[in-house]
């Protein structure tokens, strides 16, 4: 057997620009391409409406001061460039991609939309309508359906991590254009704000190029609302969501676990890949290889900073095998630990440092690189000292592990689905009458 490939970081710049802004970036020659993220903290964190930083971030590539949204559109299609921009619960992110010659002018446009929006009530009317739309359609998605109510149930209905950045239908029916205003007043300031950059750039010039962002963006740190986690729902519940016909069940079941700034995330993350981390895992082998039950099944930890995370194990099977699927999931889970051996340990080991080998290829994978140093002020090395940490693992490292963070009888159990058809056979698992959820996650009386 060979010598495993082992990352090695490319080296990694740093600069602070005069507003505060802390800039780290990649200096990549090969193509004369530039990708940066500006990302500033808080997102969904700071809205007294939900889905307030969602539809702000829409309406921001929505035309300027100066500028139609056709014009802006324009402008940034001249120079070969592309600008988005996203909300999530934890941040508010503005994201471009140009050719590294129309860096200083793409930034100028970039400083054009964050510094003089246009607020146009005709555009804004039309994003809340459309995002108004969008939520209720997604109320037919049953994997949408599981997932909200899951993080709803487990985080609570007040916790920004327990409501869909995008907003609820309520809160986006409510909003005006002035909720979008004094969300912009209070909370777009560069202080706290990060910078990444990736491509055929350095330092120096990016520095210049943001000069003029620099002078004319200040403003103070803006304090993050504190949100008290609500007690989860005793363990070993399922919650139920019927959708009438539906001839697939979704399966989602988890818990909070650790925020992605605890030493443990990253060995509960190796953890889990034996189990749920590729199609190599045993959830994906045991219910689609070996059952056929299912086109995929896996598992994840979330990367949440600023609470606990969630790990989450997750299917969508036929509906006449709901039961089935749920029983061998739930076998697999409290078997875990006990059924990890040696040969888990290497396998996981040899899969993890072949994909670190060439997961920071692209931009995009080198900025979130990027962004979680700058985020959790790691060193530039995480990746290796990760790594590191990997290899000395030994298999009851990995079982303490799992048996600390993945106790099934914490864990909550989301089923969507016919209820015709798989309400009575649910009770069958052994956890009671299913609590019955609507389609937004509300407890139906």
């Amino acid at each position: 057997m060979g010598v495993l490939p082992v990352f090695r970081s490319r080296q990694i710049w740093s600069h602070s620009l005069p507003n505060v802004i802390e800039v780290l970036g990649i200096e990549d020659r090969e193509l004369a391409l530039v990708t940066l993220n500006l990302v500033l903290p808080g997102g969904g964190l700071l809205d007294e409406r939900p889905g307030t930083a969602s539809l702000l971030a829409g309406l921001f590539t929505q035309g300027t001061t100066d500028r139609t949204p056709a014009e802006l559109e324009e402008a940034i299609g001249l120079l070969g460039a592309n600008v988005s921009v996203s909300a999530s619960a934890e941040s508010f992110t503005i994201s471009v991609d140009t050719l590294a010659r129309n860096l200083e002018a793409t930034v100028d446009l970039v400083e054009e939309m964050l510094l003089d929006p246009r607020w146009d009530s005709v555009e804004f009317e039309r994003l809340r309508s459309a995002t108004e739309a969008s939520i209720i359609a997604a109320e037919g998605d049953a994997g949408t359906v599981a997932s909200n109510a899951w993080r709803r149930v487990v985080y609570g209905s007040e916790h920004p991590f327990g409501r869909p950045s995008a907003g609820t239908r309520e809160s986006i029916a409510a909003m005006t254009l002035d909720d979008l205003k004094d969300w912009y007043a209070s909370n777009m300031t560069p202080a706290g704000a990060r910078l990444q950059v990736v491509g055929d750039v350095d330092g120096e010039r990016i520095a210049k190029a943001l000069a003029g962002l620099s002078k004319r963006w200040t403003g103070d740190p803006v304090a993050m609302p504190e949100y008290e986690l609500a007690s989860p729902p005793e363990g070993q519940t399922v919650f139920f969501v019927d959708i009438p016909g539906a001839k697939q069940s979704v399966i989602d079941v988890g818990k909070r676990v650790v925020p992605a700034t605890d030493p443990d995330w990253v060995r509960l993350n190796y953890a889990n890949q034996r189990l749920g981390g590729g199609s190599s895992a045993r959830l994906f082998q045991l219910l689609r290889i070996e059952k056929g039950y299912t086109y995929g099944a896996g598992s994840y930890v979330g990367d949440n900073t600023m609470g606990a995370s969630p790990w989450l194990a997750y299917t969508s099977v036929r509906a006449n095998v709901t039961l089935e699927s749920m029983e061998l999931m739930r076998e697999q889970i409290n078997d875990y630990a006990s059924t990890f051996v040696d040969d888990d340990t290497s396998v996981t080991k040899n899969q993890v440092i072949k994909r670190n080998a060439r997961a920071y290829e692209t931009p995009a994978s080198k900025l979130r690189l990027l962004d979680r140093i700058a985020l959790q002020g790691l060193p530039h090395d995480i990746v290796e000292r990760e790594t590191a940490v990997l290899q000395t693992m030994s298999t009851e490292d990995f079982r303490e592990v799992i048996t600390e963070h993945m106790d099934e009888s914490e864990m909550i159990w989301v089923v969507v689905g016919d209820g015709a058809t798989q309400r009575e056979r649910i009770k069958d698992f052994g956890y009671g009458e299913p609590v019955e959820l609507d389609r937004q996650g509300n407890p139906l009386m």
